[in-house]
């Protein structure tokens, strides 16, 4: 699995943990935070959650705020 797989996969599960639905607002840093923690790099995590307001899945919010649109995948 390559890093950005496994970043994706890391992202998504972190999410699922902190009960991502549709229209649910996350703090960023609720998200990043533990991720640090576990070796992934800001700009591994960013390229994520880049590539998922890509397929409109989440965008981001004012005040460093992340808002689910869609199921994830």
């Amino acid at each position: 699995m390559g890093r950005f797989a496994e970043t994706e996969t890391a992202v998504i599960a972190r999410l699922r943990a902190l009960k991502a639905a549709p229209e649910v607002s996350i703090n960023l840093s609720d998200l990043t935070a533990p991720m640090h923690v576990a070796g992934f790099r800001q700009d591994e995590i960013m390229a994520v959650l880049n590539a998922l307001e890509q397929d409109k899945i989440l965008s981001f919010t004012p005040g460093n705020r992340l808002l689910i649109l869609k199921d994830l995948p």
